[in-house]
């Protein structure tokens, strides 16, 4: 196994460092979720057994639709503006900021295109 996804990008192995650009990542992404109806697209970048992280792109309007909350996750924005969404609570999130996420169910709509990080620790 090469440890490359079909684009040609690396991803990341956390038993063999290897650095993985998110910006060029991300652009393939965001045009990726272009071309799907619920404008979303996901690639995992780190998959390990007690941390995983995702890239994930939202097209403006979007959502990343509700699920489970992990036992402990973070979300960072690396370009646009979405909303975490859990219950009642709203968090705007712009690139740039880091939230944890909360231990609820939760969603995240895209106010802007966007390319957000999901780090997910199951320990």
């Amino acid at each position: 196994m090469s440890g490359r996804p079909h684009s040609g990008l690396p991803l990341a192995d956390p038993q063999r460092a290897e650095a993985v650009d998110l910006d060029a990542l991300g652009a393939q992404l965001l045009q990726e979720a272009t071309e799907r109806p619920n404008g979303l697209r996901t690639r995992p970048v780190v998959r390990g057994p007690v941390q995983h992280a995702v890239l994930f792109a939202l097209r403006a309007g979007c959502q990343l639709p509700e699920h489970d909350s992990p036992p402990a996750a973070t979300l960072q924005v690396l370009r646009g503006e979405v909303v975490l969404v859990a219950g009642e609570e709203r968090w705007t999130v712009r690139a740039g900021d880091l939230l944890p996420i909360p231990p609820a169910g939760h969603r995240v709509d895209a106010v802007t295109d966007a390319v957000c990080l999901l780090t997910i620790s199951r320990a």
